[in-house]
């Protein structure tokens, strides 16, 4: 039995929420409006702890708002800012697969373009099967039968590193195309790296005719993070000799 302390039982209200993510926010480009996916022209900021929401909209503009949601970030943000300063620990916190997800929200297919590398897949290691070319593989992904980029950043905030620690998820193609400049830039930082995560625009007209415009995720590494910045930046070795009172 999961133990509580009664000082809160006449007092509710006060009992701090708990919330099992190892992230206190997520970072997204998009949201659903009236079932339709809608690209957004700035960030927008989920999360499950109403201090980290007050905390974004007094940074960036919004205001913490509910929304509908299965997951524990049930708090959104719709921020002014489309260019936001991180923190980005070094290339590992810049991950990538492709990803096939099934009806339960489990991946059925995971793979790094050539072989199968979940490690709970008995397929690991094998030939994915994918196709060899890029127009293919997006042509497979949008017929629902091949996967596609699964794509995450983790950061911190540059202009208040303390608050916790942020992820992105992305699908985006165009942002696949920049993962080895950004794990080369990022590795030879050597360290925690300040950064630009911003939306970009893109605007380009088909060879039909048609203008088309979207606007993509771009992480743009600037170098090591300024001494203010990292000083601020929560270490377990800065506390380890601290007293626990």
């Amino acid at each position: 039995m999961a133990r509580t302390l009664r000082v809160f039982d006449n007092d509710p209200n006060s009992r701090p929420k708990v919330y099992s993510s190892d992230f206190v926010g997520r970072f997204r480009a998009g949201q659903q409006l009236n079932g339709r996916p809608v690209a957004l022209k700035s960030w927008r900021i989920t999360t499950g702890d109403p201090d980290v929401g007050k905390a974004v909209a007094e940074l960036y503009g919004g205001t913490p708002e509910e929304w509908e949601t299965t997951k524990e970030d049930s708090l959104q943000v719709l921020t002014d800012a489309d260019a936001i300063k991180v923190v980005v620990d070094g290339p590992d916190a810049v991950t990538f697969r492709m990803a096939l997800y099934g009806m339960t929200g489990k991946p059925i297919h995971a793979c790094d373009g050539v072989e199968f590398i979940d490690s709970e897949d008995p397929r690991m290691g094998q030939p994915c099967g994918c196709p060899q070319t890029l127009p293919e593989r997006k042509a497979a992904a949008k017929a629902g039968h091949g996967p596609k980029p699964d794509q995450r950043v983790e950061f911190r905030l540059a202009d208040d590193p303390e608050l916790g620690r942020f992820r992105l998820m992305t699908g985006s193609w165009e942002f696949m195309k920049s993962i080895e400049t950004v794990w080369r830039e990022l590795e030879a930082v050597g360290g925690p790296a300040l950064c630009t995560l911003r939306l970009e625009l893109v605007e380009f007209t088909t060879k039909s005719g048609i203008d088309v415009s979207y606007r993509k995720p771009v992480l743009q590494v600037h170098g090591r993070v300024p001494a203010d910045i990292d000083a601020a930046i929560p270490s377990l070795s800065k506390f380890a000799d601290e007293p626990p009172f």
